[in-house]
């Protein structure tokens, strides 16, 4: 290859083959040059071997030209087919074609010669998303008498109904998937070890069918596991002890288990039926403990393909920890020589988890109950990756890049880059799957939802890879069919009736936020960032309608954070400013910028208290041009302190910070309500 670092024109041929990019524009819209060595280091993790002059020949001869690609996706124009072909439509009509054309929506399979590949068909777009208003709440955060030390899903419930009763059209909940719980409980909701399902500490055990089942003593054993609530007095200020909080539910369960009935699947998703308890108590009379473990192996068997891998990689966790590349080679993946005999071994501790998930979609089901009537309901949040040693790594590892992280390149803001330590999907497995993967995910967001909110939209269309041990300044975009992405995410809102919100902020390029207005999904806009041509702060009421509107996001500064310098504060204790008088000075501008939008678009009168500046915030976003506008109780309750300070891990408590009131209390505080007028109105 010609230069040490420059990228010849036979691997830039081959990278671009594989959508991996040799060059991109940075955030000061420069060009920026990929090192060769970075590129093929990605095309390694993408099986394509470039590393010597032979190599790099023989994988420009094996790539693929012509044929059927894995994937189609037919939208308003019809797509020829290199020659005739059968089209097997989603409820199994079987049509002779030449082309594609007129699909109806879903997924469909299409057959020429020896090829077949999978035929998406998305709705032209999705239904208008009605103008209304709500709230963003982090689901941890919230407690009540009910809810033993962090927030619940009959919380969830309880603050939908209520939000409801008031006029609430919508309520956006960071995501609720499932994190690691072993050796401790991972506090951050956007690492998590499955998209896919639910996370065990959201669980309110009181509210359990066993709970009900159980008889008194054993309910009053329960209710003595209740931890110490550092949340219980008035003004709480502890931080959430998760670790805690799941000992004592996990120990709870334990207690409820025998009351549990039949727990098989998920309720109209069994693979078959689950055995009734005791089933097999005639054919182990003289052994209680074997009968219980058939019935427990019976249960496993039960359960879907999904559900059964997550609920025996939990288990395996328990036995070997989290890391499963560190596990006995025979267990290191769903299909590894060992892990028949494993889930039969720890069959009583799938089916424990297996119960949990159980558990938790008959809560979130009432939950969402609670939203009936709502111009949209209760809004899901997506996770942008899972983390590398959890359950989706080790269940769908085959679509994923083994040892590559997610992250962002280094800007004006983070220098060094940014390493996310998530795994990025293989955009060739994905096709070769026809989008299986994505679809079952979105499928299992939106089971209990009315719309999602998809973290980092932009790796719809590509995602900034790092090659295993290097830095996150060494890695390069790696693209994706952004067609077939969107058009699975459109079929699947558009059969859960849902909207879709991506978040766009910071610098996205042009085609992601007008991809996503094309197909009926809204964008972010954020009070602190919404800036007209000439850079000033644009008023909410020219943002643009296709958006959902905010005054600031769980990785920003609060309202009074803002106006406190706290967010300068917070970085320069956590070690992150080089230069910490410039922020000061960069805050006050910002805030003395804030004020005069405040007041020159009559929202702000002559009390310029904090109070009064916060509450001039929300009167504010009430006129913004945006769909959707959420307000958040951190903002309107005075919390100083944001959920979230990235580049931080132990610097800052991220995602472990209540709020200053219980559920109970939060829509009947008189700031609450102030706002609740103020957004009503609009």
């Amino acid at each position: 290859m010609p230069g040490e670092n420059a990228v010849s024109d036979d691997l830039a041929t081959l990278a671009a083959a594989h959508g991996v990019a040799t060059s991109y524009r940075d955030a000061g819209e420069r060009t920026v040059q990929v090192d060769a060595s970075v590129v093929v280091d990605v095309l390694a993790a993408l099986d394509v071997d470039a590393s010597t002059p032979e190599a790099l020949r023989a994988a420009l001869d094996d790539r693929r030209e012509g044929g059927l690609p894995p994937t189609l996706v037919v939208g308003n124009e019809p797509v020829e087919l290199p020659a005739p072909g059968e089209l097997t439509l989603e409820d199994g009509t079987v049509q002779q074609v030449a082309r594609l054309a007129d699909l109806p929506v879903g997924y469909h399979r299409v057959r020429v010669g020896p090829e077949e590949a999978t035929v998406l068909a998305p709705p032209s777009t999705l239904a208008d998303v009605p103008r209304t208003w709500g709230w963003m709440v982090q689901l941890y955060s919230l407690h009540s008498s009910g809810s033993w030390g962090v927030g619940d899903l009959v919380d969830l419930r309880d603050l939908l109904a209520a939000a409801s009763e008031q006029g609430a059209g919508a309520v956006l909940c960071n995501p609720l998937h499932a994190l690691r719980l072993e050796p401790t409980v991972e506090a951050s909701p956007y690492s998590p070890s499955s998209r896919r399902f639910l996370h065990p500490v959201s669980l309110r055990v009181t509210a359990t069918p066993a709970y009900r089942a159980a008889p008194a003593h054993v309910r009053h054993a329960v209710d003595r596991l209740v931890p110490t609530d550092p949340l219980a007095d008035e003004k709480p200020t502890d931080l959430i002890d998760y670790d805690a909080v799941w000992a004592a539910k996990r120990a709870a369960l334990a207690m409820l288990r025998p009351f549990a009935g039949s727990v098989g699947a998920l309720p109209g998703v069994e693979r078959a039926a689950p055995p009734v308890p005791g089933a097999y108590a005639e054919e182990h009379a003289d052994d209680p403990d074997a009968a219980l473990a058939a019935e427990h192996r019976a249960t496993v068997d039960a359960l879907p393909e999904a559900l059964r891998d997550v609920a025996t990689w939990y288990a395996l966790a328990e036995r070997h920890g989290p890391e499963w590349r560190t596990w006995p080679e025979d267990v290191r993946s769903p299909d590894a020589p060992g892990i028949e005999a494993a889930r039969d071994e720890l069959a009583d501790r799938v089916s424990f988890h297996a119960w949990c998930q159980y558990l938790l979609d008959l809560q979130l089901a009432d939950a969402h109950a609670a939203t009936f009537g709502m111009p949209v309901g209760l809004i899901a949040d997506l996770a942008v990756g899972c983390a590398p040693d959890g359950a989706d790594a080790w269940a769908l590892q085959s679509f994923l890049a083994p040892g590559v992280h997610v992250g962002a390149p280094p800007d004006d803001f983070n220098q060094r880059g940014q390493d996310w330590s998530l795994p990025p999907w293989r955009p060739d497995r994905l096709a070769e799957a026809g989008y299986g993967p994505l679809r079952d995910m979105l499928a299992a967001v939106l089971r209990h939802a009315d719309g999602v909110r998809i973290d980092h939209v932009a790796g719809l269309w590509r995602l900034w890879w790092i090659p295993p041990g290097r830095p996150a300044t060494e890695g390069t975009y790696v693209h994706y069919d952004a067609r077939a992405m969107l058009a699975v995410l459109s079929i699947e809102a558009s059969r859960a009736g849902a909207v879709v919100v991506g978040e766009d902020l910071g610098t996205v390029e042009p085609e992601v936020t007008e991809g996503l207005a094309a197909h009926g999904m809204l964008g972010c806009a954020v009070l602190w960032f919404q800036r007209d041509e000439h850079g000033d702060l644009l008023p909410p009421s020219r943002w643009d309608p296709m958006t959902l509107g905010t005054i600031s996001t769980h990785d920003l500064p609060t309202a009074v954070g803002f106006l406190r310098d706290e967010h300068v504060r917070a970085r320069d204790e956590a070690g992150l400013l080089t230069d910490v008088d410039a922020a000061r000075e960069q805050a006050a501008r910002e805030r003395e910028e804030l004020v005069g939008l405040l007041v020159s678009e009559g929202a702000l009168g002559e009390d310029r208290s904090e109070g009064a500046i916060v509450a001039a915030m929300h009167r504010l976003l009430a006129g913004a041009g945006s769909r959707i506008v959420l307000a958040a109780f951190t903002d309107v309750l005075d919390e100083v302190r944001q959920p979230n300070l990235p580049g931080t891990t132990d610097a800052y408590p991220n995602w472990r910070i209540p709020l200053p009131l219980a559920v109970d209390e939060l829509l009947r505080d008189p700031r609450v309500q102030a706002t609740v007028a103020a957004l009503r109105g609009r």
